[in-house]
């Protein structure tokens, strides 16, 4: 085996892991358990936030996929159905009130699918880089810098879903521009409010 090609499997099984590792739907779940705690919630109540912000709709997202083929019914319907289970979790939170920093960490959650969801109709914009970006500028923010190091988790995202070829650098970039932009929305509203 050439030294080329042994850097190159290297280089490939290094990024396999980093998305294998930090999927979307991980990420979320530890991000709204995170803010679950931040906001002072008893366990149970923070089981219950993360199984009705990612746990459901994850579950439809992925769960319902075979169903939905098999009966010829379009994946926008899914996607849509998810939109809907994504909103009745925010106004949920809204409405009942729950403490900061969740009611506004799982809108700014819905605004970045709804807006993933627009972008991949035109440029398959990464929602595993878009999804971190948010996660490690979030965890940043509301815990400290001394949490900066996870930024490097950003980069590495991009690196690993270019070097699987999942996507493209413009794909990634525009994951991380889309993760970035939704955190911005989410500190300007915790700054507002």
């Amino acid at each position: 085996m050439s030294a080329t090609v042994h850097r190159r499997s290297i280089r490939l099984s290094f990024a396999a892991g980093c998305s294998r590792i930090l999927p979307p739907a991980l990420v979320l779940t530890v991000l709204v358990l995170l803010a679950g705690v931040k906001a002072g919630l008893e366990p149970g109540g923070v089981i219950l936030l993360a199984a009705g912000v990612v746990g459901i709709p994850g579950a439809v997202y992925k769960g319902a996929k075979p169903l939905f083929r098999r009966r010829g019914i379009p994946d926008s319907r899914r996607i849509r159905i998810v939109a809907v289970l994504m909103l009745i979790g925010t106004v949920i939170c809204w409405a009942i009130p729950l403490e900061a920093p969740i009611p506004l960490t799982v809108a700014a959650l819905f605004l970045g699918n709804a807006v993933l969801v627009f972008l991949r109709r035109r440029l398959d914009v990464s929602a595993h880089v878009s999804v971190l970006t948010f996660a490690v500028l979030w965890v940043t923010a509301l815990f400290g810098g001394g949490w900066a190091w996870l930024l490097i988790l950003s980069p590495l995202m991009m690196f690993s879903r270019v070097a699987l070829r999942e996507h493209t650098r413009h794909e990634a970039l525009a994951g991380a521009a889309l993760g970035g932009a939704t955190f911005s929305c989410f500190l300007v509203a915790m700054t507002w409010s």
